[in-house]
């Protein structure tokens, strides 16, 4: 599999350090697909250390599956409004969307995710 550029910024504050931590600990999902579920989790360990950056290559089925998350949780903290109470959740949702769409307008080609219509 042809590797790609991950090609966007990710800023990883405390809500994005929480989330990351639970993409990695819902990955079970992905077991038994070759070895998507490890090389998901190593990835969502280097974005949550801080060494993913824009020149980071990447394997376009794991950022399939990071759109996805991160689309997921934007729509459960910002979109649908589960958390207007909460400052932290609805901005944190809302760059998660953000960082969703920038993906889906880099890799568009690579990413066929749940945020293309978002």
């Amino acid at each position: 599999m042809k590797q790609v550029k991950f090609g966007i910024t990710f800023k990883v504050n405390d809500y994005a350090l929480g989330e990351l931590e639970m993409f990695a600990e819902c990955a079970d999902s992905l077991e038994g697909l070759d070895d998507l579920q490890g090389r998901y989790i190593d990835f969502i360990k280097a974005v949550s250390a801080k060494k993913v950056k824009p020149s980071t290559l990447v394997d376009p089925d794991v950022l399939h599956v990071f759109a996805d998350d991160l689309y997921n949780r934007a729509l459960i903290d910002y979109i649908e409004g589960h958390y207007v109470n909460d400052t932290t959740t609805v901005l944190g949702g809302k760059m998660f969307l953000g960082r969703c769409r920038k993906l889906v307008e880099v890799h568009g080609e690579h990413i066929k995710s749940s945020a293309d219509n978002s």
